[in-house]
């Protein structure tokens, strides 16, 4: 299966940059979510968007420590997918 890939392996190949990254977005979200409740915007939530940003934070966490961890994921795989999460 093909994925698309939006990254520069220089800039984004590192694994604390792609938690950074995530933790970035996670900050946005939880704000956009404290203003939708006490504003009552209605927006709607991006559950699938987070529990994914937190699924990759921890696999690269993991990753960080024990290289071998999760082999069916690379960082070059996590990183285009968290970019795809981030500017949705």
């Amino acid at each position: 299966m093909l994925t698309p890939r939006l990254i520069n392996s220089s800039e984004c190949g590192t694994i604390t940059t792609l938690i950074e990254d995530i933790d970035c977005k996670l900050a946005k979200e939880s704000s956009n979510l404290y203003n939708n409740l006490v504003f009552m915007l209605n927006y709607p939530v991006p559950a699938k968007t987070i529990l994914s940003l937190l699924h990759y934070k921890r696999i690269l966490q993991y990753k960080y420590v024990n290289s071998d961890y999760a082999c069916a994921y690379s960082v070059e795989q996590i990183a285009s997918r968290v970019k795809l999460l981030k500017y949705k």
